[in-house]
């Protein structure tokens, strides 16, 4: 497993592993995704691309988390899977796989926000940790 949920006081957060950037964002991606929960086994599935600009990993991450939670409330979609990812300077370019929610969903939990709180992104040691306002 990539990532291992953690317990927190009244939220619920992931520490997510890889030994690149591009790995330790994947994870955290299909770590996200599992925290929010199952789309079943009959989902439709669907990718998009998006772009972020941002000042340092941890602020590319709270964006991209962000627009997780965004895609799933908004567009009723769970992308949980990266499918592409490229930095240019201050700029991601980020493919997303994941699938439309249809009558099967099964929640874990209803995620409010991506936070700071306890926020880490570790390159060197191959870990990250985000925490999840519920």
């Amino acid at each position: 497993m990539t990532f291992e949920l953690i317990e927190h006081t009244g939220d619920v957060g992931i520490r997510y592993f890889g030994s690149t950037i591009e790995e330790l964002f994947s994870s955290a991606i299909t770590g996200t995704a599992y925290v929010i929960g199952d789309p079943g086994k009959n989902c439709n599935r669907t990718s998009t691309k998006i772009k972020i600009t941002f000042s340092d990993y941890q602020d590319l991450m709270m964006q991209l988390i962000d627009r997780i939670i965004f895609f799933f409330e908004v567009d009723e979609i769970l992308y949980g899977t990266l499918a592409g990812f490229s930095l240019n300077g201050n700029e991601a370019s980020i493919g997303l796989e994941g699938c439309r929610i249809n009558g099967d969903f099964q929640y874990r939990y209803i995620l409010k926000a991506p936070t700071y709180h306890k926020m880490e992104i570790n390159p060197e040691k191959g870990y990250g940790v985000q925490i999840f306002d519920i």
